[in-house]
C-alpha cells in the first residue's frame, strides 16, 4: 500500500511533463495565388499519409477544415434557384393545407421548409421579401401547432421565428390575430432579455448581417436578445456573400471581431487552405494568416505548402509563437504529387529541422534563416531585472513556491523525530500491558492513535511540498541556452533518490496481520509496526524529494527556446524508436 502511494506521487509529478512532451498535431496548409491549383490536395495527402508513416501524427484535411468551421466560420450556404423554388412551393402547399383544415399534412410540409430555413437563413433572408416569406411561413407553421393542440409547441416557435428574422412584419393578412398577438408577445419579451451580440471589423463601416438580414454597419450592437445562436456576417465588398461566424449568445454580451481580408482568402471547401489574388499578397500574409487558423485548429507544427514556381512546390516547417521557420523542403509535384522519393527525402528533412532541395539532379542545401553576423549585447530591461531571469513576477510566485514547498519538505523530516519518540512510548506501554499492569490501555490507545497521526502528518506535508517545489522550478530557474551542469547533477541525484525510495519501500517489513490501526495490538506487533512505519515513511520522503531535483533537468530540457527540443517517433514494419533532438 505504501508503495502504491509513493508511485502515485512521483506519477503525478511526471505524467503531466510526459503528456506536455507529446504535442498536438501538426496541421498542412496549402496556399496557392491561383484560382486553379490541382496539386494542392494531392500533394496535402502525400506529405501527411508519409508523415503518419512516420510517427507524426497529422490533422486530416477534412478534420482540419470541419474544426476551423466549428470554431472560427464557414461559408455562407448557397442555395439553387431549384431549391428556393421548392421552399416557396413548400410554403405556398401548406397555406392551401391550413386554409382547407389539414393541418398535419401543413405541418410536414412546413417542417420541412422550417428546416431549410434555420440551416440557411442568410441566404434566404438577404432579400426583404424573401426574409418576410421566412417569417410567414414559421408562423404559419406555429398556426398549425397551435391548431393541432400543441401549444407549448406553438410559444417555442413562435419565439424562434423571431430569432430567425430579427427585424421585420409578417404579412398581417396571411394570419389570423391569435397568431400576431403570439408575436407580438414575443417581441414585447424581448425587453427584458439581457443577450447583446457587438460586431466590430477590420476595415469598419461595413453592412452587418444576422441570420441574413441586414441589420446596420461595424461598429454594431444589438441587445434585447434571446439566447440562442444567432449567424453572422459582415459584408465590406457589397452584393459579395461572405463567411458566416456563429454568436453564441447567453444572458451577457457576446463579442465577434471579423477580419474581411482574412475571411476573403480562407477556404475549407473542400478542405482547409487559403487562396491570394497575388504572389506578393500571399508572400506577405500566409504565415500570420497560417498562425491564426492555429488558433482555431490547434498544432503542434504547422506546415505551409506553396508553389514557387511551376511544378515546384515548398513546404516550411513553423514552430513556436510566433511562428519560425525550422526547415523547409522543395520538390516537384504535379497534379498528380510528389514523387515517392522525393516526398521519403523530404519529409526526413523537415523532421530533421534541415533546408533542402530536392528539385536539382542531387539534393542542394539552402539557408533556412538570415543568421545575424554579431550577436548583439542582451538588453537590460528597463526595470534592470536581469535578462536571465524569468519574468519578475513569475520568479517572485517561484520563490513563494520554493519556500513553502521546502518548509513542507523539511517539516516531513522533522516529523520522523516526535513520531519515534511515539512509537517508543506506544511500544512501552504494550509492554506493560502485556506484563499485566492495568489501566494503561486508554494511555496506549492514545500513544497509538498520535503514532498514526503524525504518520498522515508526514504523508501530507512531504506532498504539499515536494508539489510545490516542482510548480516553482520552472517559475525560479534562471534561463539557460543549454542544460547546466548542476541540473543535470540534481537530474542524477534525484535518480538516485528514486530509485531509493522505490527499493526501500518494496523491501520494508510486512505489516502484522491485524493492520497497525487495529485495537488488539501486542508488543510484538506494534514493534513490527513501528519497524515497517519507519522505513514506508523514510521512502515516501526521499521519493518526494526526487521530484523536485528531477524537474530541474526536465525544465531546460523542454523550456521553450532556441534548443528547438523535440521528442520523435519513429514507426516502420521493422520496428521503432523514440527520439528526442535538439541542443542539449
Amino acid at each position: 500500500m505504501r508503495v502504491f502511494v509513493v508511485t502515485s506521487l512521483l506519477c503525478a509529478f511526471f505524467v503531466p511533463e510526459a503528456e506536455a512532451q507529446v504535442g498536438a498535431p501538426w496541421l498542412i496548409i496549402p496556399t496557392t495565388a491561383s484560382t486553379d491549383a490541382p496539386w494542392m490536395e494531392p500533394t496535402a495527402q502525400a506529405f501527411r499519409r508519409e508523415l503518419w508513416d512516420r510517427g507524426i501524427e497529422v490533422w486530416s484535411l477534412e478534420r482540419a477544415a470541419n474544426r476551423f468551421e466549428k470554431e472560427e466560420s464557414e461559408p455562407a450556404a448557397r442555395l439553387s434557384e431549384v431549391e428556393l423554388q421548392n421552399w416557396e412551393a413548400q410554403s405556398n402547399a401548406a397555406l392551401r393545407k391550413l386554409a382547407a383544415g389539414d393541418f398535419a399534412q401543413a405541418l410536414d410540409q412546413l417542417d420541412a421548409a422550417q428546416e431549410l430555413a434555420r440551416g440557411a437563413p442568410e441566404e434566404l433572408n438577404r432579400d426583404p421579401a424573401r426574409a418576410q416569406k421566412v417569417l410567414d411561413t414559421c408562423l404559419y407553421m406555429v398556426r398549425a401547432l397551435m391548431e393541432t393542440g400543441s401549444e407549448s409547441l406553438a410559444n417555442r416557435l413562435a419565439k424562434e421565428c423571431r430569432q430567425l428574422v430579427l427585424r421585420g412584419e409578417p404579412t398581417a393578412l396571411m394570419h389570423p390575430p391569435s397568431i400576431l398577438e403570439s408575436l407580438a408577445r414575443v417581441d414585447a419579451a424581448r425587453a427584458e432579455q439581457t443577450g447583446e451580440i457587438r460586431i466590430e471589423s477590420t476595415p469598419s463601416s461595413c453592412p452587418v448581417r444576422i441570420n441574413g438580414v441586414m441589420l446596420g454597419e461595424t461598429p454594431f450592437e444589438i441587445g434585447e436578445l434571446f439566447s440562442g445562436r444567432y449567424r453572422v456576417q459582415v459584408e465590406c465588398e457589397p452584393g459579395q456573400p461572405t463567411r458566416v461566424h456563429t454568436a453564441d449568445v447567453g444572458f451577457t454580451r457576446t463579442d465577434v471581431f471579423i477580419d474581411a481580408r482574412f475571411d476573403a482568402v480562407v477556404e475549407t471547401r473542400p478542405f482547409l487552405y487559403l487562396r491570394y489574388a497575388d504572389p506578393a499578397d500571399e508572400a506577405r500574409n500566409r504565415t500570420a494568416d497560417a498562425e491564426r487558423i492555429a488558433k482555431a485548429v490547434p498544432a503542434g507544427a504547422l506546415l505551409l505548402m506553396y508553389e514557387t514556381s511551376a511544378n515546384t512546390v515548398e513546404l516550411e516547417l513553423l514552430r513556436g509563437a510566433p511562428a519560425e521557420r525550422r526547415a523547409l523542403t522543395r520538390v516537384t509535384a504535379g497534379p498528380e504529387g510528389p514523387n515517392p522519393g522525393d516526398l521519403a527525402l523530404a519529409v526526413r528533412a523537415l523532421i530533421d529541422g534541415k533546408c533542402v532541395d530536392f528539385t536539382e539532379p542531387e539534393p542542394l542545401a539552402v539557408p533556412c534563416r538570415e543568421e545575424p553576423d554579431t550577436v548583439a549585447e542582451q538588453p537590460v530591461p528597463d526595470d534592470g531585472w536581469p535578462p536571465h531571469r524569468t519574468p519578475r513576477g513569475q520568479f517572485i510566485t517561484g520563490l513563494t513556491l520554493a519556500g513553502i514547498g521546502s518548509a513542507a519538505l523539511i517539516t516531513g523530516y522533522v516529523l520522523l523525530a516526535p513520531r519515534a519518540s511515539a512509537a517508543e512510548d506506544w511500544i512501552n506501554l504494550e509492554d506493560l500491558l502485556e506484563a499485566g499492569m492495568m489501566g494503561v490501555e486508554m494511555e496506549a490507545t492514545a500513544a497509538q492513535q498520535k503514532w498514526l497521526n503524525l504518520r498522515s502528518a508526514i504523508i501530507a506535508t512531504a506532498s504539499v511540498g515536494g508539489a510545490a517545489l516542482v510548480a516553482a522550478m520552472p517559475l525560479a530557474l534562471p534561463k539557460r541556452e543549454k542544460t547546466p551542469w548542476w541540473a543535470w547533477l540534481s537530474g542524477g541525484l534525484g535518480v538516485g533518490l528514486a530509485a531509493f525510495s522505490v527499493y526501500y519501500g518494496v523491501t520494508a517489513d510486512a505489516e502484522p496481520s491485524g493492520g497497525c490501526a487495529a485495537s488488539s495490538v501486542d508488543g510484538s506487533d506494534a514493534r513490527a509496526c513501528v519497524k515497517r512505519g519507519e522505513q514506508v515513511s523514510l521512502a515516501i520522503l526521499t521519493g518526494v524529494s526526487a521530484a523536485p531535483l528531477l524537474t530541474v533537468p526536465l525544465v531546460y530540457l523542454f523550456r521553450p527556446s532556441d534548443k528547438d527540443i523535440a521528442p520523435s517517433i519513429e514507426v516502420s514494419r521493422s520496428g521503432g524508436y523514440v527520439s528526442v533532438r535538439g541542443r542539449f
